[in-house]
């Protein structure tokens, strides 16, 4: 039973003002950062609904780019009057006389505005006429056209971007009731000015792991199915409004306890709408009984997934939550989301992600095709290209040779297998066509050039067989699934303590997970820390909470981080949740968490006794020699160090060695890992990910998430699952500078490979078959061994028949 109830929403609470004086202050003690971190943000416009976030981002780039969005609306608001609102900013190069917005809904071209956004945001309106938005899965499609104002180079048009402002762009209701009449409209539920959905989990026992994990697993659900592409959770103990969704599962006393909204009777749920969020109500008698109404929720009768709506938006859906394409799969660009086009500009970019399992072993055996439809103008300069990019890198080319111009339709480059990697991978066909007449630079006459590329939106792309082999460490394979496969379905994740801050973020990181694994796969939240047996274990906390023989076993010096994340937040206080939005609480956490010094200065200024000093390469502690003042000097490297390496480099020159480590390496490294090097901590990193280990031999893979404090942990892992930051997450370890935005990863190779398709004789050919690939030296040995044994089984076949003849 499903009952729905509808609630007024709680006033807004007092909002405090900072002044900021114009001089330089001294950063808050602990105490006071909480006080401070208390103030609330100002009351949301609860008549706007932005938009969910994108792994792609928000910036149109190039001199053509779109974005697109699955919005999924209800039965009220569909048949509301509503108004598309966009916040624009873009670069002082772009044009306005040549530069346009057009705004398409569920295929349909309902507006095109000129771009004047230079300098200030620029804001445009536009009504939907009665019957454009439909109950259910709708599809809103924004593309630009952008010339440059005075160059006309391919190299301008990089210069050329219009960032879309997220807080103040999406559909605009007059009212800002839901009007929600069943389950699957709970996709209809808001993101916030990030893009992401809110959602609390209401704990009548904070030490209540298995009510937590019950409650973890109700919400991945509801996110795979609705199209949650930003989780962020909050773990309280109150049940008070707020905006997204909050779920509370309990028997009548725990819920009368915390002072749920609604009473169901037991076995049954009830929405309660209050303006801008939902609450979500389960009651059942016992813990057995939740545990089977939480696993009912999703599917059955009380399946929340959302199946409604336009074709554009369904197929808007798909494109969002990009699965993982299998062998002999086909796609064209419509499926992926792109148009056809004529292009009269330089230079055109066209993105698309190609989603690959965590199981996808890079190998140079076999390539993806790309078969092009489409053609281009006569009298192209030499210059003129179609490069293919795979995650950056060139994968393919076709000159566009022909003076008299050509129209194709089966045009087909090839992908090597070796450019991709497990997870998604961002593919970019960029067409350059020069004429003779950008020469002379006449931005307003180009305007009116007929078209110079066709590109079609049949263009398809063939998917062949592929090798199977999960190869780790690797945080893209295992985020992808991979933990899920190596933990036999169920992924543990440990907190050192039980605080709202560490579960909040445990919670966060299993919801953003279990997005991306098999629906039949779990998470669950454990106080403590793993055992070495555990073949498959997160380990979340601040770096003081973690034990220095769990850091090393990710390739994590725990003194380096303790030199690199001075004044840390360690003394067992539990601060309060910030405001993640606000930029000056972000930075004032971050900087409180790394150093209670503004580390706004230059190595030169630093006293010998600064610890981030520490965390400089070739640094490893204070100086003997100083300059005036007591200043440190930079000290050359040691006799010892300078010799080491040119034993190094002497032993590089020589062949058979080399070859011989070469070999050894190749061979010990497929299915044995190796020793995880330290790896130096850059300055303002503020969330380290990192796999490894727990000991040599051992079956058993750690992943660790930790940050100087918990403050920082809660708000960093709230930004690392955005989509744009989650997909950059490769290699075995990833860091996060919170004040800048970036993630510093590499994209290295696995040393450990599972076997994850096993008794296949087709499978364990193409791995073969890729190992050799990226081991030319032992493919080479291989073929003199068998070379060998031909000669000597022919001479001795020769030596016998003619013994035999005689």
């Amino acid at each position: 039973m499903l009952t729905s109830l509808k609630t007024l929403p709680v006033p807004g609470s007092l909002l405090l003002l900072l002044l900021l004086a114009g001089t330089a202050l001294p950063l808050p003690s602990d105490h006071a950062l909480a006080e401070a971190m208390a103030a609330t943000a100002p009351a949301p416009d609860r008549t706007l609904r932005p938009l969910p976030a994108l792994a792609s981002g928000l910036r149109l780039a190039g001199e053509s780019d779109h974005r697109e969005w699955p919005v999924y609306l209800t039965r009220k608001q569909a048949g509301q009057a509503a108004v598309f609102e966009l916040a624009l900013t873009s670069a002082v190069s772009v044009m306005p006389e040549g530069s346009s917005l057009r705004l398409v809904v569920n295929g349909q071209t309902l507006a095109e505005r000129p771009i004047h956004a230079f300098g200030q945001p620029q804001k445009m309106l536009f009504e939907l006429p009665s019957g454009v938005l439909q109950p259910g899965l709708n599809a809103v499609r924004l593309s630009v056209s952008q010339r440059h104002r005075v160059a006309c180079d391919a190299a301008a048009t990089y210069e050329l971007w219009s960032d879309i402002d997220p807080a103040r762009t999406g559909l605009r209701f007059p009212d800002s009731a839901l009007g929600l009449e069943s389950l699957p409209d709970l996709a209809a539920l808001a993101p916030d000015g990030r893009g992401a959905i809110r959602l609390r989990i209401v704990l009548a026992d904070a030490s209540d792991m298995k009510a937590l994990s019950r409650s973890v697993a109700v919400l991945i659900r509801i996110a795979r199915e609705t199209g949650i592409t930003h989780p962020i959770v909050e773990v309280t103990g109150s049940a008070h409004h707020s905006d997204g969704l909050t779920v509370i599962m309990g028997t009548p006393d725990e819920l009368r306890a915390l002072g749920s909204p609604a009473m169901p009777q037991p076995g049954n749920l009830t929405l309660v709408e209050n303006g801008g969020g939902v609450t979500l109500v389960a009651a059942e008698l016992d813990a057995a009984g939740l545990d089977n109404l939480a696993q009912r929720i999703g599917s059955g009768d009380l399946s929340v997934a959302a199946r409604t709506g336009t074709p554009d938006g369904l197929a808007a859906l798909r494109r969002l939550r990009a699965t993982a394409v299998e062998p002999g799969t086909t796609l064209t660009l419509a499926d992926l989301g792109a148009r056809t086009s004529e292009f009269n500009g330089r230079l055109q970019r066209t993105r698309f992600d190609l989603r690959l399992p965590d199981d996808f072993f890079p190998a140079e055996t076999g390539s993806i095709s790309l078969s092009l439809a489409g053609g281009y103008a006569a009298n192209l300069e030499q210059t003129s290209q179609i490069v293919v990019r795979v995650n950056g890198k060139v994968a393919a080319g076709l000159p566009l040779a022909d003076p008299k111009g050509d129209v194709f339709s089966d045009k087909v480059l090839r992908l090597s297998l070796k450019a991709f990697r497990p997870g998604l991978n961002t593919v970019e066909m960029t067409t350059q066509t020069d004429t003779q007449a950008d020469r002379h630079c006449d931005t307003l006459a180009a305007l009116q050039d007929p078209p110079r590329f066709l590109l079609v939106e049949e263009t398809r792309i063939d998917i062949p067989s592929y090798p199977r082999l999960l190869g780790l460490p690797s945080l893209n394979a295992s985020l992808g699934g991979g933990l899920a496969r190596q933990a036999k379905g169920n992924v543990p994740i440990y907190v050192p303590f039980a605080t709202p801050d560490m579960l909040s973020a445990a919670a966060t990181f299993a919801v953003r997970l279990g997005i991306d694994m098999d629906g039949s796969a779990r998470t669950t939240v454990k106080v403590g820390r793993p055992s070495v047996a555990e073949e498959a274990a997160i380990l979340i906390g601040a770096f003081g909470d973690l034990s220095p023989a769990a850091l090393a076993a990710s390739g994590l010096d725990a003194e380096r981080l303790r030199a690199a994340w001075t004044g840390q937040n360690i003394d067992g206080a539990a601060p309060q949740m910030v405001n993640a939005t606000n930029p000056l609480q972000r930075r004032v956490v971050s900087l409180q968490s790394i150093s209670r010094n503004e580390p706004v200065m230059t190595g030169s200024i630093r006293s010998p006794q600064d610890p981030l000093l520490q965390i400089m390469p070739g640094a490893p502690g204070p100086s003997p020699a100083a300059g005036p003042e007591g200043f440190s000097l930079p000290q050359g490297p040691s006799g010892t160090e300078v010799m080491r390496r040119w034993e190094e480099q002497q032993q590089g020159r020589d062949p058979l060695r080399n070859t011989l480590s070469k070999m050894e390496n190749a061979v010990s490294g497929l299915f044995f890992a190796p020793p995880i090097p330290h790896r130096h901590l850059a300055p303002g990193t503020t969330l380290v990910l990192a796999q490894g280990y727990p000991q040599t031999g051992s079956d058993s893979f750690w992943t660790i998430v930790t940050a100087p404090s918990t403050t920082a942990l809660a708000i960093a892992v709230e930004d690392i699952v955005a989509p744009q930051n989650w997909r950059q997450l490769v290699g075995q370890e990833a860091r996060y500078d919170m004040q800048s935005g970036l993630i510093e990863a590499e994209d290295s190779a696995p040393h450990f490979h599972v076997v994850t398709q096993p008794g296949s004789l087709a499978n364990w050919r193409l791995v073969a078959a890729g190992w050799l690939s990226g081991n030319p030296l032992i493919y080479a040995g291989l073929l003199l061994l068998a070379a060998l044994l031909l000669a000597v089984t022919t001479g001795r076949a020769v030596r016998h028949d003619g013994k035999g003849t005689t």
